[in-house]
């Protein structure tokens, strides 16, 4: 859509022309025998500079037509190729590099042992962790054994005490003794109590916190021998035998180059019309004949400021994965590709030049040229748009011609001339 530009300043030739009629009606009064030679000079000279002033009033203008065409509202993008299952591991700690019995680049199976650290420390660790746990359940069992005596104990002295209570009612035992079995009731409650709410309940809260330790240790001792976890290739094995290693250091990438996907950003007001599932043409000028197919896989639920070479932006990262097919064969890991991602496709719309439609206020107005080469304001509504097309819903019909770039010169019932550029 266009704003409007100032208008280029025009010639005005009416005050010299002006100034040739007088001096021929001077002459004309001077030589009244010349009165037919001076009037048909004073005609003419009024024609010409009629001719003249007209002229200066036709602007040149570019032209497009408005046609019925498929239409394809897309965003843009660039991105890295990179293996979509790609599986990444690191050292959980400080240690040396053991055994490797694969290379970079063969082929593994899923379970295929691909390179062991020393785990001796970690076993002894886990063994350690693994033997607190036995101890807190042992305690465990001794305490629910105890629970079940105290809870005899304690239905025992319920039973005593209701009985104590008849008697006292009849006669038969004295308060003292009453009050008696009232103690050793309440004695063998705290008893349970204790063992079952206070004891039993630590034990059970210590033995969570062990196993989850026994658990860590256990995962550490595991991953100090990496197995590929599917059918792949070892696409990078950055250590050697005997190589001490600090935690977090990158130790092997397991994946399969013939899954491959495409991480981009896009920036926040594109993103905003993304879905999960749209279609991707992936393209390369160097490296493909025809565009490869593919869909977005995934969109971030957050954004982030990068830096590009236009400056800090707003970006949403996507994941793009790649449709199988023979052109895959040329395509490898960390190669680019260009990205377009297709929001709406349309196989008939009636579409303008994006550059004939002028912004005004609220409205969107074009300038339609006619048979007389008169330009006439015309409303339009629109509808999708590209980076080269607008989408006309009503307002315009196929075939009519419209102004491109108007500036503020073209006004309703303007008369253009079309430039030699113009269609």
């Amino acid at each position: 859509m266009q704003p409007v530009t100032s208008a280029p300043k025009q010639i005005n030739q009416q005050s010299k022309w002006r100034r040739i009629v007088k001096k021929i009606t001077s002459l004309f009064q001077r030589h009244r025998k010349k009165k037919i030679a001076a009037l048909i000079l004073i005609l003419g000279a009024v024609f010409i500079m009629q001719t003249l002033i007209n002229r200066e009033q036709v602007i040149f203008v570019s032209i497009g037509e408005v046609e019925k065409s498929s239409f394809e509202q897309n965003v843009f993008a660039t991105g890295k190729l990179e293996v979509k299952d790609k599986q990444e591991f690191y050292a959980e700690g400080k240690t040396t590099v053991k055994e490797i019995p694969m290379k970079a680049g063969e082929k593994v199976k899923k379970g295929q042992v691909v390179l062991r650290t020393d785990d001796s420390s970690l076993a002894v660790e886990a063994s350690k962790n693994r033997l607190a746990c036995e101890e807190i359940k042992a305690k465990l069992i001794n305490i629910e054994s105890s629970i079940r005596l105290f809870q005899e104990d304690y239905q025992a002295a319920q039973k005593d005490y209701d009985t104590a209570q008849i008697l006292f009612s009849s006669g038969a035992i004295s308060s003292n003794e009453l009050e008696d079995a009232e103690k050793k009731l309440n004695e063998a409650k705290e008893k349970l109590l204790v063992e079952q709410d206070a004891n039993l309940s630590l034990l059970k809260s210590q033995l969570v916190q062990a196993e989850a330790v026994f658990k860590e240790s256990k995962e550490k001792l595991e991953k100090a021998t990496i197995v590929s976890p599917i059918d792949g290739v070892l696409l990078n094995l950055p250590v050697k035998e005997g190589q001490e290693v600090e935690t977090g250091t990158l130790l092997a990438q397991i994946g399969n180059p013939n899954e491959l996907q495409i991480e981009t950003g896009i920036n926040e007001i594109d993103a905003a019309q993304l879905k999960v599932g749209d279609k991707v043409e992936i393209s390369s000028s160097a490296l493909l004949d025809e565009p490869l197919s593919g869909s977005i896989d995934d969109i971030s639920p957050i954004a982030e400021v990068v830096t590009t070479s236009q400056g800090e932006q707003t970006q949403v990262k996507i994941k793009v994965s790649v449709d199988k097919s023979e052109e895959m064969a040329v395509l490898k890991p960390g190669y680019n590709v260009n990205l377009k991602v297709i929001l709406h496709e349309k196989e008939e719309a009636l579409l303008v030049p994006f550059e004939a439609v002028v912004e005004n206020g609220e409205k969107d107005l074009v300038f339609v040229v006619g048979v007389d080469d008169i330009a006439s304001q015309r409303e339009i509504k629109t509808g999708l748009s590209n980076e080269l097309f607008m989408e006309i819903v009503s307002g315009l019909n196929e075939g009519e011609k419209v102004v491109l770039s108007p500036g503020e010169e073209i006004k309703d019932g303007v008369k253009v001339i079309i430039d030699a550029q113009g269609k």
